[in-house]
């Protein structure tokens, strides 16, 4: 039922109230005189008989008065009341219409919202696919359309330095550039039409040209716009050079649809950004490399599913008594086809795609079922888990169920993230590293000096150690930097109540070194490489047993 029926039912009831009180007022008027002439003729007559309810009638004044009331209530119930109940019900047809044209505001607002990009109020994907469709439908035989995917290289480094608020101010910048260059005489007279931009995601925009002159250049105007974004935008006074690289797709030959041009543009951006190119035009062949990576996912995730992942393990060693104290948890596939996938191929392979989630939960699950065996054994030592998300907000949750349901403390699960994943989103990051410190878990900054390198975290986020990256100890005995680096790391530790944990430990020289400059954990080469649950279980046997070997 609309919002006006009802209303109008509203008010039709509001009527039949008028008039159901002015009829009981005309009953009570009549029951009055009726009364009234009863009284007055048994006063005079000293009984009641019809002769004397006729004299009480036509000889008492204040009976005539009284005669007149049903008349009154008649006029007032039916015109008065009846005049209100109109009044009340010209309000409701106000109200409706200002409420009928409340909600069509707000669906429009709503339309547009769902059509464009909230930061920068240009389109956003949904709204660039109708218009390409729409684009194609009015083009005459022989005509073109393309479709150019600019990407703002390095945008993530912007974002990790200066924070979230200053990397939206460069947006905007870059969205008002790119809209007063593309409206410069020498670009629009390369095309026929209104153009047409677009923010698809971060800091990833698009290019409508709906028709391109016959005669045109397209290569000329994607080096123009290219060298048109490719400048200094200033932010929070600094001078910030800006390039950017472009994929471009066009109607009919690479495409019929919005969704083929834009997939084979964002392909030819994948493909000028792995290539250091400036910007590819769409070819069949480039399809065949981002096609062999969607295979090696679906392997993966198959992988995931059907538990085909070993979880290896790399003993965790306390420096000052050279003692196994945790175990990290390492992740391994096997595959026929594309040989083996360790953690450093698996990373970069599943990043920024849904088999994050799916390999942290299954590495998370089985490192847990593993700390009950080895718990169960009355071996008190820790795992230690990578995540590669520290926007995850559903994985807090994840880790306490699952230490809940095998009945095992927090204190015994620690974590590492990288710099990058810790400063991708830090408000975020924040509020998820605050809920794994509440439940008792430690965290830890892996490949420490190797990233970003931001003491930002160092002061706002939860964290108790830093990890140092493997490519500084490695060598450190033979390089003075480096040396001088580490030694640094462990002092800056120090001094904010850090543990400092060194990967990468493959000979005694450097496994003294790092004990004199207080480390106090390690894992590396001369100790143990990751080995399997099974070795690893006999290891900790040996340590209860004292044996001199107790390594894997």
């Amino acid at each position: 039922m609309g919002i006006k029926q009802h209303l109008t039912i509203r008010s039709s009831v509001l009527k039949g109230h008028v008039n159901k009180y002015a009829i009981l007022g005309l009953i009570i008027s009549i029951s009055s005189i009726i009364v009234a002439t009863i009284l007055v003729s048994y006063q005079m007559t000293g009984g009641i008989s019809l002769s004397g309810l006729i004299h009480a009638q036509t000889s008492n004044p204040a009976i005539w008065a009284l005669d007149l009331t049903p008349f009154m209530f008649a006029y007032w119930g039916q015109s008065f009341c009846y005049e209100l109940a109109s009044k009340a019900e010209l309000i409701i047809e106000d109200k409706t219409r200002e409420l009928v044209d409340k909600r069509g505001d707000l669906e429009q607002k709503l339309q547009y919202e769902s059509n464009h990009d909230s930061l920068t109020n240009l389109p956003n994907i949904r709204l660039l696919s109708k218009r390409i469709n729409q684009g194609i439908q009015q083009l005459k035989k022989g005509e073109m359309l393309a479709v150019i995917i600019l990407n703002i290289n390095n945008f993530k480094d912007v974002n990790y330095t200066y924070g979230n608020f200053s990397a939206n101010s460069l947006l905007l910048q870059f969205s008002e550039t790119l809209k007063s260059l593309l409206l410069e005489p020498y670009m629009l007279q390369s095309y026929m039409g209104m153009n047409m931009i677009a923010r698809l995601q971060a800091a990833e925009f698009a290019v409508l040209i709906p028709r391109l002159r016959k005669d045109h250049n397209l290569e000329q105007i994607v080096a123009n716009i290219i060298d048109g974004t490719s400048k200094t935008f200033m932010i929070d006074g600094n001078n910030i050079n800006i390039s950017t690289t472009a994929g471009v797709a066009v109607y009919p030959e690479h495409g019929s649809n919005d969704e083929e041009l834009i997939h084979h543009a964002t392909l030819c951006l994948l493909h000028a950004e792995k290539e250091e190119q400036r910007y590819a035009m769409y070819k069949p062949s480039m399809d065949k490399g981002y096609k062999t990576k969607g295979i090696m996912l679906k392997e993966i995730s198959s992988a995931i599913d059907h538990e085909e992942i070993e979880t290896l393990y790399q003993p965790v060693i306390q420096l000052n008594n050279e003692n196994i104290v945790g175990a990290e948890a390492v992740i391994h596939i096997s595959s026929e086809k594309y040989g083996v996938f360790n953690a450093e191929k698996l990373i970069p392979l599943v990043e920024g795609t849904s088999l994050v989630k799916k390999l942290t939960e299954f590495t998370l699950r089985k490192a847990t079922e593993q700390l009950v065996l080895w718990h169960g054994i009355n071996q008190k030592i820790f795992i230690r888990v990578h995540l590669f998300n520290a926007t995850d907000m559903e994985l807090p949750g994840f880790i306490e169920d699952l230490l809940k349901r095998h009945n095992m403390s927090a204190s015994y699960l620690r974590v590492e993230l990288t710099e990058k994943a810790c400063l991708s989103d830090q408000t975020r990051s924040v509020n998820f590293l605050n809920k794994l410190a509440e439940m008792g878990i430690k965290i830890a900054i892996s490949d420490f000096g190797s990233g970003y390198s931001s003491f930002v975290y160092l002061i706002n986020f939860p964290i108790h150690g830093l990890k140092i990256d493997k490519s500084f100890t490695m060598n450190m005995m033979k390089d003075e930097k480096k040396r001088k680096l580490v030694h640094a790391i462990t002092r800056l530790a120090d001094t904010m109540n850090l543990e400092v944990f060194a990967e990468g430990i493959a000979d005694k020289n450097t496994l003294s070194e790092l004990k004199q400059l207080g480390c106090k954990y390690g894992e590396g080469p001369y100790f143990s490489q990751p080995v399997s649950a099974e070795s690893f279980t006999s290891a900790l046997r040996r340590l209860n047993q004292n044996t001199t070997n107790i390594y894997p």
